[in-house]
């Protein structure tokens, strides 16, 4: 519980933040209207909703912080109003159409928490015809970066201390997309606007998004940084810009460069973006200045994969692995009538091979259960 507790009073603390969800609901909310609150956490958005005067809000979320917006309802006297679903938004079925969907997931850059794939499936299976959301759109922002702290973040597994023989990792790392919380002189131009999503519109499946970026004096090149810039409702806005005084103060995003480059006032440095409507993986481009050799980056480079991850054919029908089969036969002892207990005492007489220990086990059986079954 307490990763829930410090996830969320981050965002609950961070300026100005809650006063603009307020003003979104206020401008958008009518007097009896029902909210779907996407991803829900501890249920904040959906406490302004029904102070706002919605009649019911379903709260979402499939971390252990719904049980604390289940008992913060409670307490506050709202438990009838308030309706806690534990598990995935896109496993989940509601009784009836909302007026209203609203999502904090606005990740660093906007899109990296899987924001528009969350509000795109819940739009069509959630609202009502001419139901409102909140956000409304995301404007993408991009700006050049020369940090020698950026750079740190990037290189840090090819320098010592770190042993020689892992010197290699620098190469996945520089594959990463970082949060990092920009000062103003760590840019080195002026922002670019990357794109625009409107979560009214259908989203594909994979975005492309191009921009050039002026570079205003000599350095080094490090990458480029990536914030956004939400229309939460109307003239409501919402940015983690590090160049707006209104900011809200979230960290951005940094996305490296493979190798570093010398940049002159006046070079523009082309940018693609390419990234998964559910936010990953991410991949950029950069094109360094006078036609030098273009740099590829993707999130997916930095994963470690194992030899048969790279070679799967697609052709060929999936099996099971030994978890898959493991958490099967656990789930094959689910029949309605025997209890927790009962399950685990069978795994361990006829699977004692399951897992190493007996522990080990009941430990599985316990977690199968936890996240599988409803009661």
């Amino acid at each position: 519980m307490t990763n829930a507790l410090g996830e969320h009073i981050e965002y609950l603390t961070l300026p100005g933040r809650n006063a603009l969800y307020r003003q979104a609901i206020s401008a958008t909310l009518r007097d009896g209207d029902t909210v779907a609150d996407l991803g829900c956490g501890v249920g904040v958005l959906g406490l302004f909703c029904l102070e706002a005067g919605a009649s019911h809000c379903w709260g979402i979320d499939s971390s252990e912080a719904i049980h604390l917006a289940r008992d913060t309802m409670q307490r506050a006297g709202m438990a009838d109003r308030y309706t806690t679903i534990a598990g995935s938004t896109f496993r989940t079925e509601l009784p009836e159409p909302v007026d209203l969907i609203i999502c904090d997931h606005v990740g660093y850059m906007g899109f990296d928490y899987g924001i528009v794939r969350l509000m795109q499936d819940a739009r069509q299976r959630f609202l009502k015809p001419g139901g409102r959301m909140i956000p409304e759109a995301l404007d993408l922002m991009v700006a050049p970066v020369s940090s020698d702290v950026c750079l740190q973040k990037a290189a840090v597994w090819g320098q010592d201390p770190v042993p020689e023989q892992y010197h290699w990792l620098e190469t996945l790392n520089r594959n990463q997309r970082f949060a990092y919380s920009f000062e103003p002189e760590e840019l080195a131009g002026a922002p670019a606007r990357l794109g625009r999503i409107d979560f009214a519109e259908d989203a594909p499946s994979l975005f492309r998004f191009e921009a050039v970026l002026q570079i205003d004096r000599a350095g080094q090149f490090h990458g480029f940084a990536g914030w956004f810039d939400c229309q939460l409702a109307g003239d409501v806005r919402m940015t983690n810009s590090p160049l707006d005084p209104a900011s809200i103060r979230r960290s951005q995003a940094y996305f490296p460069t493979l190798e570093s480059f010398a940049v002159n006032a006046g070079d523009e440095i082309g940018i693609t973006l390419r990234f998964a409507a559910d936010g990953d993986p991410i991949a950029w481009t950069i094109q360094p200045p006078r036609n030098a050799k273009r740099q590829r980056l993707s999130t997916f480079n930095a994963r470690a994969l194992a030899p048969e991850d790279m070679s799967r054919d697609q052709g060929r029908p999936p099996v099971l692995g030994k978890v898959g089969e493991a958490r099967a036969f656990v789930l094959a002892q689910v029949d309605g009538q025997r209890t927790r207990e009962a399950i685990i005492a069978k795994v361990l007489e006829e699977r004692p091979d399951l897992m190493p220990t007996p522990d080990a086990i009941r430990e599985f059986v316990e977690t199968v259960l936890k996240r599988d079954c409803s009661a």
